[in-house]
């Protein structure tokens, strides 16, 4: 175990925890430690024992798991997107909230939380849920992606524009387009003559097929 990495994630998920809300001294004296046992925390010159960890934990209802750095958000659920998907916390947040609105009574017209509710949720996520709603039809969206041949085709285009990619062709070697991976020696390679007309091309030849195949609707006369 590396006590300096633990003392870190500590530290920072404290100061995290209280901030815009309480100083040093006072998130000390909410879960009855002193003002300097805090301090030393804070500098990551001290371990907290099981007792401080446990006093943190009931008094602002967060879990162990977070402060100790085995998971990376306060919310399981969300934790729990991240470790499966490889989605930061803020990305996989904006899918619960996704989920949220759309499959639960959470909001009565997608817009009204309960008093009850709006008491835990702090503003930045209630922010967050109103700027969600414009994309509730993203899990479907991402379905229909994730599911088929032709829509992982039409992610690998999209992360070529989004993430970058390299130009490869020279002499008699055919020009294309090498997408980067997250797979190491994996490339991705798409043969190409002109890169902008072939990217895009292929992005609304492959939006055609998915619109036919799924909505049912046709494609578009050439």
């Amino acid at each position: 175990m590396d006590i300096a990495k633990l003392r870190h994630i500590f530290a920072t998920r404290i100061r995290k925890l209280r901030e815009g809300k309480l100083n040093q001294g006072e998130f000390a004296d909410s879960v009855g430690i002193s003002r300097g046992a805090m301090s030393y925390y804070e500098q990551e010159s001290r371990t907290p024992d099981i007792g401080v960890l446990y006093s943190i934990c009931k008094k602002y209802n967060i879990s162990a798991d977070y402060l100790l750095g085995l998971i990376p958000d306060q919310n399981h659920r969300v934790s729990d997107i991240c470790l499966e998907t490889a989605l930061s916390p803020k990305a996989a947040r904006m899918l619960n909230y996704i989920a949220r609105i759309t499959q639960s009574d959470v909001f009565d017209d997608a817009r009204e939380l309960t008093e009850e509710e709006r008491a835990n949720v702090s503003d930045s996520d209630l922010a967050d849920m109103m700027k969600a709603m414009v994309f509730t039809s993203l899990p479907e969206l991402l379905n229909v992606l994730l599911e088929n041949d032709e829509g992982l085709d039409l992610l690998n285009l999209l992360s070529a524009i989004i993430l970058g990619a390299e130009f490869v062709g020279e002499g008699e070697v055919p020009p294309h387009l090498i997408i980067k991976s997250a797979v190491k020696e994996v490339q991705v390679a798409f043969p190409i003559e002109n890169i902008t007309a072939a990217l895009w091309v292929n992005i609304q030849s492959e939006a055609d097929k998915l619109k036919e195949k799924y909505r049912g609707e046709s494609p578009p006369a050439e």
